[in-house]
Order: C-alpha cells, then structure tokens, then sequence
C-alpha cells in the first residue's frame, strides 16, 4: 500500500475510469469532470437527486451536511467534556499516478 496520493482540488479536472465494474455507481459514465463524480457522491451520502441538490429550498435538512454542518456536541477522546460546534461531511478524491505506486 502506498501513501503517495495527493487530493485532487480542481473539479474541472477530467477523469477516465477504466475498471469497468467500478464507475457505474456514482456517475453512470466513464469519463466525466471530477466535480461530477464529488456531485454524484454527495447525492448518494445525503441520499437526494442531482436536481434536488442544485434546487434552492429543497431537501435542506440533507444538505445541511455538506454545506453549513449541523449542531452536534463532540467529546473527544482525553478531553474533559462534550464541545459544541458543527459537523460537515466534506468529499476528498486523492489520486496516485501509476510511477509512484511502486
């Protein structure tokens, strides 16, 4: 295993992916723009349609989660007590060329 990938920050990057088996679920083609694939894993997470996402006044209590974040309480591990704050779910693609998985 290797610790060489890098996130991939710009979703106007183009993505082709040649393992068959493996695109179908999140984008339904083989190449497309990485902000499609991020789009379409949202969906899913939040469980919501690719138009409902990009509807103002829909669904808002989903996209809470990966936009503003909702209200929880977090007690970490060796804190003291439980510390209010928000919560976001965020999507990172990472990517390791080929040269570098060896």
């Amino acid at each position: 295993m290797t610790d060489n990938y890098k996130s991939l920050e710009n979703e106007a990057h183009a993505i082709h992916i040649t393992e068959e088996e493996v695109h179908k679920f999140y984008v339904g083609e083989s190449m497309f723009k990485l902000g499609y694939l991020i789009e379409g894993v949202k969906c899913k997470l939040i469980d919501i349609s690719r138009s409902d996402l990009v509807k103002e006044n829909s669904h808002l209590s989903r996209k809470k989660w990966i936009n503003e974040g909702v209200d929880v309480e977090v007690l970490k591990v060796g804190s003291l007590g439980w510390q209010q704050g928000k919560l976001r779910l965020k999507i990172s693609v990472e990517f390791c060329p080929n040269d570098e998985l060896n």
